[in-house]
């Protein structure tokens, strides 16, 4: 009897439908959840650098050498962020 070997794994099976439904559920479907974690850890990293470039501009809005202009242009900047990244949260 011929037996059909995963090429991932080396795991032997009698029927060629048997090795296919294996490598879709074992292998396919793993590289695939694979790729998404990596897509959700950048995305979760982007979100971290923004609310930390936030707290900064946060920061250098309580200096006291700005004027008030400058702090303004501060203020109205952090709050383009802080809605951008509201709306990206959402829009998942």
């Amino acid at each position: 009897m011929k037996e059909y070997k995963c090429k991932y794994c080396n795991a032997a099976f009698e029927k060629p439908l048997l090795l296919a439904r294996h490598v879709r559920s074992t292998h396919k479907r793993a590289k695939t959840r694979e790729k998404k974690a990596i897509a959700i850890g950048k995305e979760s990293e982007q979100i971290n650098r923004t609310i930390e470039a936030i707290g900064i501009l946060k920061g250098l809005q309580a200096l006291s050498n700005l004027s008030q202009g400058e702090k303004k242009l501060l203020q109205e900047v952090s709050q383009r962020i802080e809605e951008l990244l509201a709306y990206t949260q959402r829009s998942k």
